[in-house]
């Protein structure tokens, strides 16, 4: 087994004192010459610090990123991002996953905050008290993904303005009766924000009747409501879900009936993932720039630590994407 090279070996083969690579390792001030010399035998002999001795330097070049859980479209996504953006920029990522609990959320970010990271990145569900008293008592920069902030800074999609134009969108093409398939209001992104804009664009076509019934952001549960409201209600005019994910779940449904979409019922969506565009018939959607959010995100940490002014709160832009899951029916 090939030897690993340590602190002692760099400092030899350098020609300086082990003193001097530990604080080139940790960010520490060292002659530009000296660093070069350093710098030289890490790349030729593949070096990579031990991370958790990082952990005890003053500067580790670690970053928490929090995260509710990889069951969904969009995050892999932009965990990939954010993590290449932060290798790229010399600053390791430590992943923590929460499973969807917030009270597991808030631990986690108690756990990073006690293990000297340099900053912390929460994908958060929800922003409860508990999650404002850690960030006041924090003293490293905690930046909030996907959820507004009031207390410090986030990076959000522009979930208001998708769903009005959604609701626009669905209005104008003459429908009666909509039914919004939608999440609770513990994630107020979704829940909340988004929701209120379908409803406020909706209401500003005169949409004379708006209803609303609750699942999650999972398929199979979308799926098993969608059949639940099927038996106690008539078809809508419209169904428009809170995320892609759902409507997936909705289009099972609706083909199993032989209900075909685009014709008897409209349905919509937000997220636009590869699969959005390869439903028959392909689904009307929300495209929300997660590439992006991944790059401003990682972007804005980083000049957090560096103490760099930045915005409290950072708008993703999104798009509307027309398809043939909404088109004039005969009613």
């Amino acid at each position: 087994m090939e030897k690993k090279l340590t602190i002692n070996d760099i400092a030899h083969l350098s020609g300086v004192a082990k003193s001097t690579v530990s604080r080139y390792l940790n960010g520490g001030s060292v002659r530009y010459e000296t660093a070069q010399k350093i710098k030289k035998v890490i790349e030729d002999n593949h070096y990579e610090p031990n991370v958790f001795a990082r952990l005890s330097a003053k500067n580790s070049h670690i970053i928490g990123l929090i995260v509710p859980g990889f069951n969904s479209v969009t995050t892999p996504r932009l965990v990939e991002v954010i993590v290449e953006y932060l290798k790229k920029e010399n600053y390791t990522p430590m992943i923590m996953h929460t499973g969807n609990d917030l009270e597991e959320e808030a631990r986690c970010m108690e756990r990073l905050k006690r293990m000297n990271v340099d900053g912390m990145m929460v994908l958060s569900t929800g922003i409860t008290d508990r999650h404002r008293k850690i960030v006041e008592e924090a003293d490293i920069p905690i930046l909030f993904l996907g959820q507004r902030f009031l207390y410090g800074n986030s990076v959000v999609y522009d979930d208001y303005n998708a769903g009005v134009d959604i609701g626009k969108y669905i209005g104008r093409q003459g429908a009666l009766d909509v039914l919004m398939l939608w999440v609770g209001e513990e994630d107020p992104a979704v829940g909340k924000e988004r929701k209120q804009g379908v409803m406020d664009g909706l209401n500003s076509c005169n949409v004379p009747k708006i209803t609303f019934e609750e699942t999650t952001f999972f398929y199979e549960d979308a799926v098993e409501n969608m059949r639940r409201i099927l038996e106690e209600r008539e078809l809508p005019s419209a169904i428009i879900c809170a995320t892609d994910r759902i409507a997936e779940g909705v289009y099972k449904v609706l083909t199993e009936k032989n209900i075909q979409i685009g014709q008897q019922v409209y349905v919509t969506g937000f997220g636009n993932y590869e699969t959005s565009e390869l439903l028959q018939p392909p689904l009307s959607t929300v495209d929300f720039d997660w590439k992006s959010c991944g790059e401003v995100s990682a972007e804005t940490m980083i000049q957090m630590i560096q103490r760099k002014p930045v915005s409290q709160v950072q708008i993703i832009p999104y798009r509307l994407i027309e398809r043939e899951s909404v088109k004039a029916m005969n009613r």
